[in-house]
């Protein structure tokens, strides 16, 4: 997958659904991201989604960098009978992020991050699994 196609991931109704006002492409060895800013560039305090389809489970790890406030362990979870994992991260900025196995080594990566306490932990969590079902449905019907 190029990362134009990982930004189609979410057709346009469902990124206005989501809050979304603009979606930029990203890509680098082993993966191609999607963000869905909900906020302006310049905005001191950014909200909005991250769409990631990594090629291995190398890729995944290599994207680790340490720098989250109060990391969480990954709750284990299935999403459309997949396995998943979903972690919730704490700080200035508060993220939910769900990682789900596409097979054959490959892994979509969903999160919804915003500014913290402007959003509850159960929000967090709601939003980046229905952000993710829509990216899993919409990838698996190509």
């Amino acid at each position: 997958m190029d990362e134009t196609l990982v930004c189609e991931l979410l057709s346009e109704s469902q990124q206005e659904d989501i809050g979304s006002a603009k979606a930029t492409p990203d890509a680098a060895d082993g993966y191609v991201s999607c963000y869905y800013s909900m906020t302006l560039d310049d905005d001191p305090d950014p909200s909005g989604y991250e769409v990631t389809v990594f090629d291995s489970a190398k890729a995944l790890r290599e994207t680790a960098d340490g720098t989250d406030v109060m990391p969480t362990k990954a709750l284990p979870l299935r999403l459309d009978g997949r396995s998943a994992a979903e972690q919730i991260t704490y700080g200035d900025q508060w993220s939910g992020a769900v990682t789900v196995d596409l097979g054959s080594g490959r892994y979509l990566y969903v999160e919804k991050y915003a500014k913290g306490h402007t959003v509850s932990e159960k929000e967090l969590s709601q939003q980046a699994r229905g952000t993710a079902k829509k990216a899993l449905d919409s990838l698996l019907a190509r």
